[in-house]
């Protein structure tokens, strides 16, 4: 072993700790500060009588400019004795579109959308468009968070890489403000359009109170409402579905806190086309399971409901059951890819009539089979033209409005 030369070099951290050990046993010493200001009639106290809280002394903790939130009790205004059942945004129904009709007291006529929607066709340079804003919106845009994580039910525990992209908030919303633009550009008359706007209503179900409020994504409204497709009498004495043991209200959420109100954000303008996303980020079950077909059906009944009801009664007033005349809404139901086209006729508010609201339904279209990146390069499979022909159709119906 060779023997190295001595560099008589220190541990700066080892020679402060051993200096500190020392120093720290230091005695204060006496300075006779004391006695020269007792002598100029200073007063000298201990430090601990300064330092130390003093028992009279309040505490006060100044939360902000606002005033605290009050308790959540039967002190609080908003608190109710009767609890009442709360349908938002997020909620489905449990058993799906049955207990969306039977909630709603509505029944349906025939499979498909009304024979008397006028049918309206684009043309092949308008199809060329809408598959390059489907790019844009699901592809191409400059958005990168953080997607949800991706689970392998067979191995529930391992850990995917986390994968960076475009939300399907962001992306159904891209989607479908540019094809409603397309549709105002295409048919020549662009409708005014309310965005993320809150619609709601409370309703007295068999003694059961519902509060239903949605938020409208892009709610399409004219001056003068929608003609009623059908004679609102054609449907009295036609059976709602049979729920079996379950209640209506079952799967809605109760509370006790609540206002009794009705919200229609537009006044007099009368809604004609609602534009509804569902988003899976947003849209979930109470019970943790995925969200069936079954219960998107009947968001898209509720949907309408809400919001032809809210017209209602800003209309003919709070009091009003069966309407003087009939209420009809559209609704395009999606979550980027998945499009869902509703009518509904509102005929009445309430359960005990012989009236009954009208839907007309058709299946889920798929707007496009795939759409993402393959080999480096954007890619979209599978476009169906039929998805914009029919929301063309909604979006001209009673054109002149």
């Amino acid at each position: 072993m060779r023997v190295t030369h001595t560099l008589w070099r220190q541990h700066i951290g080892w020679t402060f700790k051993q200096h500190w050990k020392v120093q720290r046993h230091r005695v204060p010493v006496a300075t006779g500060a004391d006695l020269v200001l007792s002598q100029m009639n200073i007063p000298v106290v201990p430090a601990e009588d300064i330092v130390a809280p003093s028992p009279m002394r309040k505490e006060l903790k100044f939360v902000g400019l606002e005033d605290r939130p009050l308790p959540w009790d039967e002190c609080h205004p908003l608190y109710h004795k009767q609890e009442c059942h709360m349908y938002g945004n997020h909620s489905v129904l449990l058993k799906g579109l049955d207990q969306a009709k039977v909630l709603t007291n509505t029944v349906e006529l025939e499979q498909g959308l009304p024979a008397a929607l006028p049918r309206v066709t684009a043309s092949a340079r308008h199809h060329h468009l809408v598959n390059n804003l489907i790019l844009a919106s699901l592809v191409l845009d400059a958005e990168q968070k953080k997607l949800p994580k991706l689970k392998d039910p067979e191995r529930p525990a391992f850990n995917f890489p986390r994968v960076y992209g475009i939300t399907d908030i962001r992306g159904t919303r891209l989607l479908t403000y540019r094809l409603i633009q397309l549709c105002g550009s295409i048919s020549g008359s662009p409708r005014p359009v309310v965005n993320h706007t809150p619609v709601k209503v409370t309703l007295d179900r068999e003694g059961n109170l519902v509060q239903l409020g949605i938020r409208a994504d892009q709610l399409l409204v004219a001056k003068t409402p929608l003609s009623p497709l059908v004679d609102q009498y054609s449907t009295s004495g036609m059976e709602l579905p049979n729920l079996g043991q379950a209640h209506f209200t079952v799967s809605l959420e109760t509370d006790h806190f609540y206002q009794d109100i009705d919200i229609y954000p537009t006044g007099n303008w009368a809604p004609h086309t609602l534009v509804l996303h569902g988003n899976q980020s947003e849209v979930y079950n109470l019970y943790e399971t995925p969200v069936t077909e079954q219960q998107w059906l009947g968001r898209s009944l509720v949907s309408s409901f809400i919001v032809a009801a809210a017209y209602a009664r800003a209309q003919f007033g709070a009091g009003v059951e069966d309407l003087p005349h009939p209420v009809c809404v559209q609704c395009c139901h999606t979550d980027g890819r998945l499009f869902h086209f509703v009518v509904l006729q509102l005929n009445t508010l309430g359960v005990g009539t012989e009236l009954r609201n009208i839907l007309w339904s058709q299946p889920r279209v798929a707007l496009f089979n795939t759409c993402g990146y393959k080999n480096g390069r954007p890619e979209l499979t599978g476009y169906n033209g039929d998805v914009l022909d029919t929301l063309l159709s909604l979006y001209s119906h009673n054109i002149t409005s």
